[in-house]
């Protein structure tokens, strides 16, 4: 699960391409433990990895690269709280607060984060919280919360179209009070932290999509083999194979995005654009991949006897989360006319 963390801390120390790829085969397989992998990676440890202390790294990225307690036993997951209920893709707009208490040695938190993956399978969560509010998105911080923490508590699991095997609830704070050092970075870091975060969980996203697509390929492809219908398999019908094609072009496609983005991530060159192009195009792949599967398969796509449903149900999700797929066109336009300006 340390899939990009460092040996030092019980990780693999793969590069994100290795990731990509291992998000693509596992969610191939299954999309729900894809997203529980995806945010425990990408929006749990990388951003303490990246920018926490050692102390905290040492807490709370060592036990959790190796996603196993001292017990040997329990699982030691991680969420990362961003949205709430006000707000959705207004980052910026956080109305959780991070008070210090009087003797400054704790941060107060306050407030509610939405949608949080891995809820209740987390002990501990990266979350974000306004320590100034006259500085609007620059007076955001970063802080890592453990939830055994007085006056924490977590929402009903949500009721899901899909990746159902993953829980998603709020994560609640009530004069949550936390050791001063757990502040990820400096204060008012948390926005930039935040977008750092999202751009390479993007990737991970994209992966997941990917593996989403594939799924539905195979059993579109599988199915269409075995389906005998005017004396043949339906495979040999023109318009089955028209589907089949388009399928795979857009999940290729996609998948040389995703790999373009995830190179230059490893480049340590900026790949803002490029992480929000593979999303954008890989979840539209995995929707559109899912889509066709179903008609391909007719009335059977239709029914829980064979997985298209599950993966069209799975599919829709990621083009919300991580950024909406409006939000992805912004980021790429904005980015796009920002370079023609310079020039």
């Amino acid at each position: 699960m340390g899939l990009n963390v460092s040996s030092e801390h019980g990780g693999s120390e793969l590069d994100a391409l290795s990731y990509a790829i291992a998000m693509e085969e596992i969610s191939r397989g299954c999309a729900s433990v894809g997203v529980i992998m995806s945010a425990h990676n990408s929006l749990y440890l990388w951003p303490i990895d990246t920018f926490g202390s050692e102390e905290l790294k040492e807490k709370y990225v060592a036990p959790y690269a190796q996603c196993l307690g001292d017990d040997g036993e329990s699982l030691m997951v991680g969420c990362f709280g961003l949205s709430e209920p006000g707000n959705g893709s207004d980052a910026g707009a956080a109305s959780t607060t991070a008070t210090l208490s009087q003797d400054g040695t704790e941060w107060i938190i306050n407030g509610t984060k939405a949608w949080i993956t891995n809820a209740h399978e987390s002990s501990a969560a990266v979350i974000f919280a306004t320590t100034d509010k006259a500085l609007k998105h620059k007076g955001i911080s970063a802080f890592v919360v453990p939830f055994d923490s007085p006056g924490f508590s977590l929402g009903a699991k949500e009721d899901k179209l899909g990746i159902r095997a993953s829980s998603t609830s709020n994560l609640i704070f009530d004069d949550v009070r936390i050791p001063r050092d757990h502040m990820i970075g400096e204060p008012g870091q948390g926005f930039k932290i935040a977008m750092q975060t999202l751009d390479g969980g993007r990737i991970g996203v994209a992966g997941q999509a990917l593996g989403i697509a594939s799924a539905a390929i195979d059993c579109a492809a599988k199915y269409a083999l075995e389906r005998q219908s005017f004396g043949k398999p339906i495979a040999q019908l023109q318009s089955i194979q028209n589907k089949i094609s388009a399928m795979s072009v857009a999940r290729d496609s996609a998948r040389l995005l995703t790999w373009r983005a995830a190179t230059i991530k490893d480049s340590k060159k900026k790949y803002t654009r490029e992480a929000a192009m593979a999303k954008l195009a890989a979840s539209e792949a995995a929707t559109m991949c899912a889509h066709q599967a179903i008609q391909v398969l007719g009335g059977m796509g239709y029914v829980s006897d064979m997985p298209a449903e599950r993966h069209y149900r799975d599919a829709r999700i990621t083009e919300i989360y991580e950024g909406t797929s409006e939000i992805q066109h912004l980021v790429i336009a904005g980015d796009i006319l920002k370079e023609y300006k310079q020039s």
